[in-house]
């Protein structure tokens, strides 16, 4: 199962199905403007994430994602290492000077290593500068990204995530 989805983690804790139920009390409470969710995707997911052609690629695209489903975007956004697909599987490099890193194993050959870190830079080890190299069972996403939001931020960020670019 592994080698064909990547990691699925075991059942999201309570303490993170309360945080979705919360998350999603205050979804329901008012109505988003989609402009000011742009803004906060831009600063909060797109340093990762690509939705309708803006953003980075270091994790999925959410264009084509299930955005409607809010029980399962909540749930993704809330507990990432949940369910992660191998093509996003995160690697810890330690390499023999003592640098580690974190990032999606970009390429590889028998002579280099290629790391995606978290600000979408590529980073080349030479392998025999590399003292090891190690799958994580932890998405390179982090978790409580949306506790700094207030409601209504959060609002206008679902709605700008949930809609359908204008144009």
């Amino acid at each position: 199962v592994r080698k064909h989805w990547g990691n699925i983690g075991p059942g999201t804790a309570e303490e993170k199905l309360a945080t979705m139920r919360r998350f999603n009390n205050d979804l329901r409470a008012g109505t988003g403007n989609a402009s000011r969710g742009q803004e906060l995707f831009a600063k909060h997911c797109g340093n990762c994430h690509q939705l309708h052609g803006t953003g980075n690629k270091v994790g999925p695209d959410l264009t084509t994602a299930n955005r409607l489903d809010l029980a399962a975007l909540l749930a993704n956004i809330v507990d990432p290492s949940a369910v992660i697909r191998r093509e996003y599987l995160s690697y810890v490099v330690s390499t023999t000077s003592g640098r580690v890193i974190s990032g999606l194993m970009a390429d590889q050959s028998p002579a280099t290593v290629t790391i995606l870190d978290a600000n979408n830079e590529r980073l080349v080890f030479p392998r025999n500068e590399i003292e090891s190299l190690e799958e994580t069972d932890v998405s390179l996403m982090p978790e409580r990204i949306l506790d700094e939001l207030t409601s209504q931020q959060l609002r206008d960020l679902f709605t700008y995530i949930q809609g359908v670019p204008a144009g």
